[in-house]
């Protein structure tokens, strides 16, 4: 293997970076700088995942609109990531990567037809029209089974999601579905020919378990009136992309999948497929999710999916932008050398360690 291709989580534009945010790009960093020395061509993604309904709300909270909302949190985290030499002026990254590129939209749509087209392992349509009702997180751009969120205390009250602690939308609509139900046996395949797909191990296991447990087909599409800050659906622009559907495709756009001026410059071709630095809080929609959208499109899925854990604040709790704990980056570059936070971070959580990376 004479390519490298490492990726971030893109990083949900809904407030300022954080320690969650820094660290899997410092790793990031680190791992391609390591294969570069190594003689290996390599290219690293960060970037911003910037549609859906909580950037929508936000801005309309503010009074902007979306674009120039989500552009003020991208220079926010263009500064910070140069700050700590993450950025190209410093070697690092090669693409801030956003979902809001030209590019990308191209891409999405292709990446859509494409899965559109497909047919299941058991022969049947990978994507229909239905219609969904259930609880939605604007925080998680997830849909919640009742294992998890919290019942209401009152009657009336809406549930609470439990990594957020706040309350959730009742989402009732026409919506298109993917059959990822048809996709059980095909992915509990992959993980089994595939042990380094997702590490470490007792992630692994996690993701098993919760496929064996049996998939629901998920609704991928909102009605453009309920969320309109989004991708529109290719031929039918009264719907548009579940935000997570179009998150996740970012990473073969970037490199050219869809759009032939990137396949030009980059190369999907030369550096598919990719080692995925995630987050465990969302290892689902990476080892689960995308992996079966790319095997409906006929894409390989990716080499790895690495979920580091998270960061807990003095009193155990996780630290989250949205609980308001995390640390200020500011500070933090304010009293620490670059290099100190290098060190700190490679030394308490060790970065993946694979033959094939």
């Amino acid at each position: 293997m004479n390519t490298f291709y490492v990726t971030t989580p893109i990083y949900y534009a809904n407030s300022l970076p954080h320690l969650g945010s820094l660290y899997p790009t410092v790793v990031a960093d680190c791992l391609r700088r390591h294969h570069r020395q190594r003689g290996f061509e390599t290219y690293f993604l960060t970037g911003t995942d910037e549609h859906g309904i909580n950037i929508q709300r936000l801005a309309e909270r503010k009074g902007q609109p979306p674009r120039e909302y989500v552009d003020d949190i991208v220079a926010r985290f263009k500064n910070t990531f140069g700050e700590f030499g993450l950025d190209e002026e410093h070697g690092g990254y090669d693409i801030f990567m956003r979902t809001t590129e030209r590019f990308h939209y191209e891409g999405v749509s292709e990446f859509w037809r494409r899965v559109a087209k497909a047919k299941t392992p058991k022969g049947r349509e990978a994507l229909y029209k239905g219609h969904y009702e259930g609880w939605f997180c604007a925080s998680c751009a997830a849909y919640k089974s009742e294992e998890e969120y919290a019942k209401p205390e009152r009657p009336g009250d809406p549930p609470t999601c439990l990594e957020h602690l706040r309350p959730l939308d009742h989402v009732a609509e026409e919506s298109y579905f993917f059959r990822l139900s048809d996709y059980q046996e095909t992915l509990l395949a992959l993980y089994e020919d595939q042990p380094e797909f997702v590490r470490p191990e007792t992630r692994r296991n996690e993701v098993v378990s919760f496929v064996r447990g049996g998939l629901q087909d998920l609704s991928i599409s909102r009605q453009k009136t309920s969320v309109s800050w989004a991708i529109p659906v290719p031929d039918d622009p009264s719907h548009t992309i579940y935000v997570w559907f179009d998150a996740l495709t970012n990473y073969i756009t970037a490199i050219g999948f869809g759009n032939e001026e990137r396949e030009r410059v980059v190369g999907f071709e030369k550096f598919w497929p990719a080692l995925h630095l995630v987050g465990k809080d969302i290892l689902r929609f990476h080892a689960v999710y995308w992996p079966a959208f790319l095997l409906a499109a006929n894409i390989e899925p990716p080499r790895t999916v690495f979920a580091h854990g998270m960061w807990l604040d003095p009193t155990g709790r996780r630290m989250s932008k949205t609980l308001g704990n995390a640390i200020d980056l500011d500070i933090l570059h304010r009293h620490f050398s670059n290099d100190d936070v290098r060190f700190f971070f490679l030394r308490e959580r060790r970065p993946p360690q694979s033959t094939r990376c």
